[in-house]
């Protein structure tokens, strides 16, 4: 059964499409990680979940050779031409067009259209509302071309307009999240092989919740290309003395490469954090299996930790609201979530005390930086859907 478009976002669209009876609208989510950062496009282990906040795409034929692209909440309007795609650094409109590209490369041929998007995913915070936005037009276009793709491929179509288009060199984390998201459950995965396992979340007196610094670093698309690279570098050197080790994953412990001879202290210490990581996120699973939220805690202070001084992908920011809550017994562990330089840090925090929980970090916060501090409490939700 399909889900209902909310009244709000009905409303919004009818104001572009007033009982338009041939749409299409698609929704999906944005996710959190709960650990297993950068490790994606390593082919290492992941831990995410979509959250039940959406991105909504809504779609119908026009005539003519145009399409016509509405950002509502930008209250922002794009014309480009269905033969004419390019780079506009208009990122919204670079992500879709980025799929449209991908859409040609399988021998569609566009055709006229006019789509809407309003969004309820914070933008910067680190949930990936750029997956979502992928995903909901995935859905709504495969609808609208007949093109009969499957989950899989809307994932890794994503993927390869993010890595050609755009220029980043993304794994493939958000997409999966935002595809094969499953209600009240974690998604496992190893992205070397694709398999995965949906965990279903057990009732504690703990939950999530996420703090964005409401700041977004501008070197954040450079630096993660950097770190990819760097770790390509770190994985060649690993290979001149392991030659069958094909990604960075594959290595077990950081003794195995304490001999190796790195490009320089940034590619070692990338490497190092990647394989920390996995075994971190096999530690996560064991926890949650045994229900040890102190364990678990445990790993994401270690993990930030690592991604602040060995990945090098915190900022200020992030630092300082983790570290906030090293000795608060009811927060159990923190650490910053996604990309990096920006966004939310992700916190394991006691239900009972969620409200003092963020008056502490919005006081402790306002007082340092002078910006405020969201406080995003978590509910997992369902991957995308079709719902018109």
């Amino acid at each position: 059964m399909r889900p209902k478009v909310p009244d709000h976002v009905q409303e919004k669209i009818e104001k572009i499409f007033p009982k338009e009876k041939s749409l299409t609208i698609a929704r999906a989510p944005g996710r959190i990680n709960l650990i297993g950062e950068h490790t994606d496009y390593n082919k290492g282990l992941v831990l995410p979940a979509s959250i039940d906040s959406y991105l909504y795409f809504a779609i119908r034929p026009i005539e003519g050779d145009q399409i016509i692209l509405h950002a509502l909440d930008r209250e922002e309007t794009k014309s480009i031409p269905c033969d004419g795609l390019q780079v506009s650094g208009i990122a919204w409109l670079d992500y879709i067009q980025g799929l449209l590209v991908e859409f040609q490369k399988l021998g569609v041929t566009l055709r006229a259209f006019e789509c809407c998007i309003t969004s309820e995913v914070p933008i910067g915070a680190g949930v990936s509302s750029s997956a979502a936005l992928d995903c909901a037009a995935l859905l709504a276009l495969n609808t609208f071309f007949e093109t009969e793709l499957d989950a899989w491929d809307l994932v890794h179509m994503s993927n390869r307009s993010n890595n050609n288009f755009l220029g980043i060199k993304s794994g493939i984390l958000d997409q999966f999240a935002s595809i094969f998201g499953t209600e009240n459950h974690l998604l496992f995965m190893d992205c070397a092989s694709l398999v995965y396992k949906k965990i279903p979340i057990a009732e504690s007196e703990f939950t999530w919740l996420l703090i964005n610094t409401n700041v977004n670093h501008s070197h954040l698309s450079s630096a993660y290309n950097d770190r990819v690279n760097e770790c390509q570098s770190a994985l060649a050197s690993i290979q001149k003395m392991h030659p069958n080790i094909e990604h960075l994953s594959e290595v077990q412990s950081v003794n195995q490469i304490s001999n190796i001879q790195f490009e320089n202290l940034n590619c070692k210490n990338r490497a190092e954090y990647i394989i920390e990581e996995n075994a971190r996120v096999r530690e996560f699973i064991q926890a949650l299996k045994q229900e040890d939220f102190t364990k678990c805690g445990k790993l994401l202070y270690q993990c930030h930790q690592g991604l602040s001084k060995k990945y090098e992908v915190s900022c200020n920011e992030l630092d300082f609201l983790v570290d906030v809550f090293k000795e608060d017994t009811s927060v159990l562990g923190s650490r910053m979530m996604g990309g990096g330089f920006g966004g939310c840090t992700l916190n394991l925090v006691h239900k009972d005390a969620m409200s003092r929980v963020q008056e502490k970090a919005q006081e402790a916060y306002k007082m340092e930086f002078g910006i405020d501090a969201a406080c995003i409490p978590v509910r997992i939700g369902q991957g995308a859907q079709l719902m018109i």
